[in-house]
């Protein structure tokens, strides 16, 4: 009979963690790259921690993140944060995320995911698109159950929100020609996924959520589009790390740093 914590239903958090697991495998050869491709898949669909057990119990546990355990309660068995290597995929690059496989396979394992996750951020984007027919904006706020933006249209500023359906947020205003956008579309999104994935203890903040994610671009010449993610936990300490759409980071800053 399947264990109590088996049949818990797992979190858009939780199919991230096996999913940079599956991609330390494959870096590191423990899978093939078509083994890779089908675990991904179904750990993208899975609905509780029995599900994503079975694509992970064969697989070595990486030494570098033997430091990072995350434990639930009676699981009987000590559960792993991809986070910890990070900074080695940065550098390294090559590896694969949940996020490449189709928004189609998001949707039907959660209408709304958490958006400030890797595949919560591509679902929006992938809506973004379809909506609009582009993924350009003025700039960007995602918070975990809806998200605000400015766009262009007719040389107006229009102001929307979603959560789940675009809804205009208040009336279009004036906006100068020369407002800097971002492409959206540009973004790394496997990369961010894992930065996602690995803020809090980025920040040294462990555990904690992700209050909102801004996308943005600064109102200077050659300024590079970046993303910011902020981290708060109980106590409303926050920190945040901003990084260049390619995944390149530009500051972290711890709370009181």
């Amino acid at each position: 009979m399947a264990s109590k914590t088996a049949r818990l239903r797992a979190s858009d958090s939780d199919r991230a963690d096996v999913c940079g697991l599956l991609d330390a495998a494959l870096a590191d050869g423990q899978l093939t790259e078509s083994e890779h491709t089908a675990r991904t898949g179904i750990a993208m669909r899975a609905k509780s921690f029995g599900d994503l057990d079975k694509l992970i119990d064969d697989l070595q546990i990486p030494g570098e993140m033997v430091d990072a355990p995350v434990v639930r309660g009676g699981r009987g068995r000590t559960r792993w944060i991809p986070a910890v290597i990070l900074a080695a995929a940065l550098i390294a690059g090559g590896l694969v995320g949940c996020v490449a496989h189709s928004a189609v396979d998001r949707a039907v394992a959660d209408p709304l995911p958490d958006l400030t996750t890797g595949a919560g951020l591509a679902y929006f984007i992938d809506r973004y698109r379809a909506e609009f027919g582009d993924t350009v904006a003025d700039d960007v706020t995602v918070y975990p159950r809806y998200a605000l933006f400015y766009r262009n249209e007719k040389g107006k500023s229009v102001y929307y929100h979603f959560d789940g359906d675009f809804s205009l947020f208040g009336n279009p205003s004036s906006r100068k020609p020369d407002t800097p956008t971002v492409d959206m579309g540009a973004i790394d999104l496997p990369i961010l996924a894992r930065l996602l994935a690995g803020a809090s203890q980025s920040v040294l903040l462990p555990g904690s959520p992700i209050s909102h994610v801004s996308i943005e671009r600064e109102d200077k010449k050659g300024a590079q589009p970046y993303v910011q993610i902020y981290v708060q936990n109980e106590m409303s300490e926050t920190g945040f790390m901003t990084v260049l759409f390619d995944g390149e980071p530009l500051n972290v800053r711890p709370p009181n740093r």
